[in-house]
């Protein structure tokens, strides 16, 4: 029975691999998330490091690109894409305008979308994206200690995400991405010697087919 729940969880895994990348693009300045490309089956989600649906597109775009008819009674899908190629593209509607789904994508072909919509228990989390396909998507809560990664993308599925912290002793990973899953980053430290690239880039280690990070 054991051996048959760990198979069964490593084909899972094998699946989710095959089937999902994950590319995050950091800034080459500030060393922050700027996008991430999520990819799967065949259509691309591309998100902010803040958790907004900046743009998409599919592998399968070949076609007519149409779009929603101004419609009175659908607002909230106005004037938005229609179909990409063969791929149709919903919206959340609801009859609160102010609800933070409202408007949002809702799903690009087979593909679901869903977004955080706690606004009394997690109201910074509201109006992000909480999913895409069965990939959840988390952000890091306020931290009464250090605050610095507050609102950050925190997990991907099971790609966990983190940022440097406040050190007295080694600030040169201050609010820097430092660990998106596999794939670890380190700055240069020395503010003596090499003190002109203290802060810089130094390394980046793990990048995979499935999983990478890249500089801006």
């Amino acid at each position: 029975m054991k051996i048959r729940k760990l198979l069964l969880i490593g084909f899972i895994l094998f699946n989710f691999l095959l089937n999902a990348q994950i590319k995050a693009v950091i800034s080459n300045s500030t060393y922050t998330i700027e996008t991430v490309d999520l990819t799967i089956n065949n259509v691309t989600v591309v998100l902010s490091g803040e958790g907004e649906i900046q743009r998409f597109y599919s592998d399968n775009s070949n076609g007519t690109t149409d779009y929603y008819d101004q419609d009175v009674f659908n607002k909230h899908r106005a004037g938005k894409i229609k179909s990409l190629g063969g791929v149709k593209v919903e919206y959340w509607n609801a009859m609160n305008q102010d609800d933070p789904k409202y408007g949002k994508i809702k799903s690009i072909g087979d593909l679901k979308v869903d977004y955080w919509d706690s606004i009394h228990f997690d109201p910074e989390k509201a109006g992000k994206v909480k999913s895409i396909g069965n990939i959840t998507i988390d952000y890091y809560p306020k931290d009464i200690i250090d605050n610095s990664r507050f609102g950050k993308l925190k997990s991907i599925g099971n790609i966990s995400i983190d940022y440097g912290l406040k050190d007295i002793i080694d600030r040169s990973k201050f609010k820097k991405l430092v660990k998106f899953g596999s794939v670890k980053l380190d700055y240069w430290n020395d503010s003596i010697i090499e003190k002109e690239k203290f802060g810089r880039l130094k390394s980046v280690e793990g990048n995979s087919k499935e999983v990478s990070v890249s500089v801006l």
